[in-house]
């Protein structure tokens, strides 16, 4: 057997094959181009029996146009987080372009990341973890690389973005657990901030202080099951003086209900009404029947795949901004699920 590397194919060994033009081999792959069925077949049978694969970096670098597009994510161990990526990735997909995932921690440089999407002129980059600067942003709108952010705060003045309406989930929160009594209430949230997450709890805690509802406050170290595990320590020793809580996620809402049932014996809702919020597929399961509110992926991601998609065919169109709000999802935490 022979040491030497095997020779790469390229797309004149596979215009040969075929007996035809380089450019009707470029135009073989290219969505959209102008060739004949008869010939794109060729041309496929050809590269099949070459082992020719197109490098589209290399074409995207050539040629300063892209397929490929980048999604920043964190959190991917979260039910929400994942889903949300895998119907980006399948939607990017259906429309023709190539997605590539860069995951991302608490501590990282989101715009170090964005940076490196640069670098390989993608098409464009959806970010549903952290906030990148104005400047970054501003640096992507001069390279007319096409940025949408979801759920990430107040950047829809300068690039497109797709977030929930966090003052309507902040109301409808109060609004389910005082449905059918007027009571003590408490809240759990997570102690690092974020746009959608801190702003519910705050639209929440100002509902309740204008209402002149008593509330309580429990800070969990973040926004998992065990986080919200953690945090039903403090809260068991007061729910004798609460009748209604509200938990940031359904996942600190499943880990509290655990605790809560395990060390101190709690029956949702005749001891304790408690909603949380996402309506992760999880929330439905026997073990939880959660009451939550819903803010559909799907929504979210078709959304900004579309503000994506107009704006890498019109650079300079008007920026857009997506408001999504959340949908009451009673079931059997809360007593209003049984009216």
């Amino acid at each position: 057997m022979s040491d030497e590397p095997k020779k790469s194919v390229t797309s004149f060994d596979v215009a040969r094959q075929a007996g035809v033009s380089r450019s009707m081999v470029s135009r073989a792959f290219t969505d959209g181009a102008k060739i004949s069925e008869a010939s794109r077949k060729k041309v496929l049978k050809a590269a099949d029996e070459l082992g020719y694969r197109v490098n589209f970096l290399a074409r995207g670098l050539q040629t300063r146009q892209s397929n490929l597009v980048g999604i920043v994510a964190s959190s991917l161990d979260t039910p929400f987080r994942s889903q949300q990526v895998k119907i980006a990735a399948r939607e990017f997909i259906r429309h023709g372009y190539r997605p590539i995932l860069l995951t991302i921690e608490e501590n990282d440089d989101v715009e170090q990341w964005v940076s490196v999407m640069l670098n390989y002129n993608v098409a464009g980059v959806l970010i549903t973890s952290a906030t990148p600067s104005s400047q970054i942003i501003q640096e992507c709108r001069r390279l007319q690389m096409p940025l949408v952010l979801i759920n990430r705060g107040a950047m829809q003045d300068i690039t497109d973005t797709v977030q929930i309406d966090v003052a309507q989930a902040g109301s409808l929160a109060f609004s389910m657990l005082t449905r059918t009594r007027r009571g003590r209430l408490a809240v759990v949230r997570p102690k690092t901030e974020s746009y959608s997450v801190t702003g519910r709890v705050q639209a929440f805690v100002s509902k309740c202080a204008q209402e002149g509802v008593e509330l309580q406050e429990f800070v969990a170290d973040g926004q998992s099951y065990a986080a919200g595990h953690d945090a039903a320590g403090m809260l068991g020793l007061s729910t004798k003086d609460i009748d209604g809580v509200f938990c940031a996620t359904d996942l600190l809402a499943m880990g509290v209900m655990d605790r809560l049932r395990t060390d101190w014996g709690t029956r949702f809702p005749d001891d304790l009404e408690l909603i949380g919020c996402d309506d992760i597929e999880q929330a439905g399961w026997g073990a939880y029947q959660l009451s939550t509110m819903r803010q559909d992926t799907e929504e979210q991601v078709l959304a900004a795949v579309a503000q994506m998609r107009q704006r890498i065919e019109k650079p300079d169109a008007e920026i857009q901004t997506y408001i999504q709000n959340l949908t009451p999802i009673f079931r059997q935490t809360t007593l209003s699920s049984y009216d």
